[in-house]
């Protein structure tokens, strides 16, 4: 285990208020691919650094991590690869590591993990008292399909074996560890209802990540489409190139409908993952790879150009817990169509105001033809476009503010407190909370160790574009938060 590393610290006020030390659990040290959760991490990472709190980011170790790669606080767990995504390790509760108490004196433990890590946060609550809030980043529907190998995916009896046993088995321990917290933050209100429904009841908080202007406001470079893709008639994506991101039916769209009615219009997919090269050979089926591009995956700061340089965000996910992307796009003024999905992007498109929304059934063909016709209304009216673009970008400065998540995690933090306070774990027996969260840690981790053996490894950032550290970002000064100024 490596203890917080402060040899690139720069010297910084030190915060007098409550919280001093805070903990972030997080699934990358080193980040391999674009993840949106992790960048919502750094981010968190640097601003409440910047205000004096001592931020310790805890997770897997990354044999591959540089030290450039790391924050400059942080603890590293001995992990194991998963097998069928390459840059992804999966922490080991080693009891030696769970009884080590030198570097687990913190204030406040903000789980922002989509895996087994959360027990470390259960575990320094039940021994330590340590107030835990924990971050749902992944809609477990969607994840099963990223598991199943090519040869079950069209087996209706995989599916029903995979919903009845592994999304059962995950939403009810997702349930129990998030009522074992003292707070759950969500993105959206769609996400608040889902887990009310399972069970929740500990005090959950709506609270949409930010979009940082020193990246997202800076001036756009050079036309990076192909030179034979005519502005006016762009049609852009961005995601990982996963099953869960509906990226075929995207293209289905496209090739049955859009491109027949327009044929200048063209779709430019960003991003890269384990089925990249499936979509790539379903343009190819669907005759349309004169009309796609498959640039790869781009470091966020090349994002920007991007989106100013497209004409129309089309999204057909429905997996979102937020989906960043789609704040990204509103705040540089690209509209969107997309799917309604009653979760992350349906809490940020606004319907005939910054973007179209479309109903996704229950007749998926008519849905995929209202959405097709959604698509190419815009490309034939500029002047339509223009005002959605200038409502996006508006509207999106506003709600993806940077101070407005920002506050809303130091609220969610003093409100954890006061939950801890009022609800007072039982640290009388550490070896008994020892043995149960570390049980529970291993055996589900084994789980997923063992599924990540169903599909082989994936081919993630072929390009091997980087994206930024924690440090990269320019030493500005901390984003203002007017109603926790006394905090930093």
């Amino acid at each position: 285990m490596n203890a917080p590393n402060n040899s690139r610290q720069r010297p910084r006020a030190t915060s007098s208020r409550w919280p001093k030390r805070i903990a972030i659990l997080s699934d990358y040290v080193r980040l391999p691919y674009a993840n949106g959760a992790t960048f919502a991490t750094q981010f968190l990472y640097r601003e409440l650094t910047k205000r004096g709190h001592e931020v310790t980011v805890i997770g897997p170790r990354d044999p591959d991590a540089k030290p450039e790669d790391l924050p400059e606080r942080h603890i590293c767990l001995p992990s194991v690869p998963l097998h069928n995504h390459p840059g992804v390790y999966i922490p080991l509760p080693l009891e030696g590591i769970l009884r080590e108490k030198r570097d687990w004196d913190f204030d406040v433990v903000l789980g922002q993990t989509a895996t087994e890590l959360m027990e470390l946060g259960l575990w320094l609550r039940a021994t330590r008292g340590i107030p835990l809030v924990a971050v749902n980043t992944v809609h477990l529907p969607s994840v099963y399909p990223v598991v199943m190998p090519e040869s079950l995916h069209d087996s209706k009896a995989a599916h029903w074996l995979f919903q009845k046993s592994f999304l059962k088995l995950a939403d009810s321990t997702s349930a129990s560890a998030y009522n074992g917290c003292d707070g759950l933050v969500v993105l959206s209100n769609g996400l608040k209802r889902y887990w009310e429904e399972r069970g929740v009841t500990s005090p959950i908080h709506v609270i949409p990540r930010c979009v940082e202007p020193r990246i997202f406001d800076t001036a756009p470079g050079s036309d990076p489409f192909p030179r034979g893709f005519r502005k006016g008639a762009r049609l852009l994506v961005v995601c990982r190139h996963t099953r869960e991101k509906a990226v075929e039916r995207l293209l289905e769209i496209f090739a049955r409908y859009i491109a027949p009615a327009n044929p200048d219009a063209t779709l430019t997919l960003l991003g890269d993952g384990p089925d990249h090269d499936l979509f790539r050979r379903t343009a190819e089926e669907l005759g349309i790879r004169e009309k796609t591009h498959f640039p790869g995956e781009f470091p966020l700061g090349a994002l920007p150009t991007w989106y100013h340089h497209a004409d129309l965000f089309t999204y057909t996910s429905l997996s979102e817990t937020y989906g960043q992307v789609v704040s990204e796009a509103l705040w540089s003024g690209l509209p969107v169509v997309a799917f309604a999905d009653g979760m992350g992007v349906s809490q940020q498109v606004e319907h005939d105001l910054t973007g179209l929304l479309v109903e996704p059934g229950p007749d998926a063909e008519m849905a995929d033809w209202r959405f097709a016709r959604a698509a190419v209304s815009l490309l034939r009216n500029p002047r339509r476009r223009q005002v959605l673009a200038t409502n996006a970008a508006t509207r999106a400065h506003d709600r993806s503010a940077p101070h407005k998540m920002l506050e809303g995690f130091l609220d969610a933090f003093e409100a954890a407190r006061a939950h801890r306070d009022a609800s007072p774990p039982d640290t009388s027996s550490p070896r008994l909370a020892t043995a149960f969260h570390g049980g529970r840690w291993l055996a589900i981790n084994s789980i997923v160790y063992g599924l990540g053996h169903l599909r082989p490894p994936a081919v993630v950032n072929r390009h091997g574009r980087r994206q930024p550290a924690w440090n990269d970002l320019p030493d500005v000064p901390a984003v203002r938060t007017p109603s926790h100024a006394r905090l930093g």
